[in-house]
């Protein structure tokens, strides 16, 4: 327990101090019939909700989809260790930024986590498709 007390502990308090913007992560969840329309709802699951950071990466694609071409971006999604719960296939949406007021309404999906146990945040690689 000393270990969280000392540098690994200080760390996850710097990691999160950082952390100045603020993410809403959701996922379906169950589907539910509408017997009116005959169509299936899906229901939406909040996962997290709060304090995040999202940062650049280095992979950037591009590709066409139809006509239009379309850039993907590789970049990082850093939550506080005490987030749990995400997984592929989430989807990350900015609710605020602190110093950056145009990536609120910007919206991710979670790739993959990166592991490890003596981290200060939990990463995750996410992507977005938006053209920019």
């Amino acid at each position: 327990m000393r270990l969280l007390n000392g540098t690994l502990g200080m760390g996850r308090r710097m990691a999160v101090s950082r952390m100045t913007d603020t993410c809403k992560i959701t996922r379906v969840g169950s589907k539910s019939l509408n017997e009116g329309t005959g169509t299936y709802t899906p229901s939406v699951v909040t996962v997290f909700t709060g304090a995040c950071r999202i940062k650049s990466g280095s992979g950037v694609s591009q590709g066409d989809a139809g006509s239009e071409l379309v850039v993907v971006s590789q970049v990082e999604l850093h939550l506080p260790v005490t987030a749990v719960g995400v997984l592929p296939g989430d989807v990350v949406e900015v609710t605020g930024s602190l110093t950056r007021a145009d990536q609120v309404g910007r919206v991710f999906k979670v790739v993959a986590a990166f592991d490890g146990s003596q981290t200060t945040a939990l990463r995750y690689r996410v992507e977005v498709a938006d053209g920019r």
